[in-house]
């Protein structure tokens, strides 16, 4: 170590050669991870710190402490031993320093490492929190979608993709298209992003083969659900735990800088976007199971679904709320997606006579069952990848997919297929619904 460098508390930072302002004086800046090389600092101190012989001393770890409550507890002279490594009210406020606590030599470093221990661990928190609300709205749009599409109770769904798209939550929204205004939310960028970066964590959360085969009725998702809160916040607190054992996790998930700035990132206490997903694959599955379909149109402008030209192409309609373009007896009902600039038309193949696409698009919208682009655009990203009728897998090998949360049966009759044909074959079937 050079001469320069100073030792304090186990805390010893490289190459500091730089102007040392502690950023408790400054504001965070979360651009500071990558410009104070904070993952190699990390990784410096994680095989340079040395294990205590006894507990509780200064400049080295007790042997069976987690790494980030030793951090904080040498940070802290001693004055902070919480553990965010769980749900913990305590780390829900940072610590503050005196002087003479974290050398001036090494602040910078020190500061932003617990910064981002606290900042993850509240991230983490709210998550958990709000997936009990995020259940109690699933259970409230439960009923109303059986009354409304599934009156016999034709969908069974397996237990464990109901809990996977409860999970997911948050994380589902960009997927779907930027025409959802949440899907710009911080907290929702921050944790694809982050979960992105470090694929173990993900896995923790959404852990490959474990799905359980355990099918249920839609009416008794109240009941599963409620039984099975246990298992859809296990994996959040899985999750939490790695990061705050584990320094290589920690590193991939807060490298990209998401929690070194000055604002909490958290995800809200109103989690009813929180259930979008879960909504989505219920009200979608459904939907299916109930002999509803949907045919993408591609390259159609809004004027062109309008037209009434013969030989056009178009739907002689007009657009009216919720981007559905009808005519008056409500016989054509075609929903115009602005964020993939994407048409669907909505035929129902069923036997009920009292079912029509136009109430039930705007039933959707009406009762938060779900958005529309999430049911249509999601559908159609999830039948162009393949992964139509599969059982739903978010982590796959280093990558996450949310594509598939939407299980709407998506149809095309013929050519043009709507996307690249795998194989010399559209993932678009006819839905045995085509002359």
């Amino acid at each position: 170590m050079p001469d320069d460098v100073e030792s304090f508390n186990g805390l010893d930072a490289p190459n500091l050669h730089r102007i040392q302002i502690p950023p408790i004086a400054v504001g965070f800046d979360a651009s500071c991870w990558s410009t104070l090389g904070l993952s190699n600092y990390l990784d410096n101190w994680n095989k340079t710190t040395p294990v205590c012989t006894t507990n509780n001393e200064n400049g080295c770890c007790d042997p069976d402490e987690l790494w980030s409550n030793c951090f904080v507890r040498l940070a802290t002279n001693g004055l902070r031993t919480d553990d965010c490594s769980i749900i913990n009210k305590a780390c829900a406020t940072e610590p503050t320093y005196a002087e003479e606590q974290v050398a001036s030599v090494i602040a910078p470093e020190v500061y932003y490492i617990v910064h981002n221990i606290y900042y993850i661990n509240d991230f983490f928190t709210s998550w958990y929190n709000a997936l009990d609300s995020a259940s109690i709205s699933a259970l409230l749009v439960a009923q109303p979608i059986i009354n409304e599409i599934d009156p016999e109770q034709k969908s069974r769904f397996a237990l464990n993709d109901l809990l996977e798209a409860l999970t997911v939550g948050l994380a589902f929204l960009p997927a779907v298209g930027e025409g959802l205004s949440v899907a710009a939310d911080t907290g929702l960028e921050v944790l694809r992003t982050a979960l992105q970066e470090a694929p173990g964590v993900a896995e923790a959360i959404w852990p490959s083969g474990t799905s359980d085969s355990k099918t249920i009725q839609l009416a008794n998702i109240d009941t599963e659900l409620a039984q099975a809160s246990s298992n859809f916040t296990a994996g959040i607190l899985h999750a939490l735990s790695m990061v705050m054992s584990d320094v290589p996790s920690f590193v991939a998930f807060a490298q990209d800088g998401s929690f070194s700035g000055e604002d909490e990132v958290s995800l809200p206490s109103d989690a009813s976007a929180l259930g979008l997903a879960l909504n989505t694959y219920v009200l979608s599955t459904a939907m299916t199971a109930n002999q509803w379909h949907s045919f993408p149109y591609t390259s159609m402008t809004r004027e062109d679904i309008e037209s009434s030209v013969p030989g056009s192409g178009g739907f002689d309609c007009t657009f009216g709320e919720n981007n559905i373009c009808t005519n008056a007896e409500h016989s054509v009902n075609v929903y115009y997606s602005d964020a993939t600039a994407r048409a669907y038309s909505l035929p129902y193949s069923g036997a009920d006579p009292d079912l029509n696409p136009f109430t039930l698009m705007n039933d959707v919208v009406a009762n938060d069952w779900s958005a529309l682009e999430a049911l249509f655009d999601g559908a159609f990203n999830c039948t162009a990848a393949g992964g139509f009728e599969e059982s739903l897998d978010f982590f796959k090998g280093n990558e996450l997919d949310f594509s598939c949360v939407s299980q709407l049966q998506m149809c095309s009759c013929g050519d043009p297929c709507p996307v690249a044909t795998v194989g010399g074959v559209c993932p678009f079937g006819d839905c045995g619904l085509c002359n």
